[in-house]
């Protein structure tokens, strides 16, 4: 299973649940950084143990051939 930067960032685009993170330290006002910082990794459902708590991750990942 693919985990880089490139597949974390299409599944978190892919995702109908993405939250930014409470901890994510990007400008939200700023479109640019916003989008940038759309990643698994900047997910609320994206714990320190790199788990996706809503399962979605392999998911998405078969369903869009990433």
């Amino acid at each position: 299973m693919k985990k880089d930067a490139k597949t974390f960032k299409e599944v978190a685009e892919r995702c109908t649940r993405f939250a930014l993170s409470d901890e994510c330290h990007c400008d939200a006002k700023n479109s640019t950084s916003t989008q940038e910082s759309v990643s698994c990794k900047n997910c609320k459902h994206y714990t320190p143990d790199k788990v996706c708590t809503l399962d979605l991750y392999e998911e998405i990942l078969e369903n869009h051939h990433l």
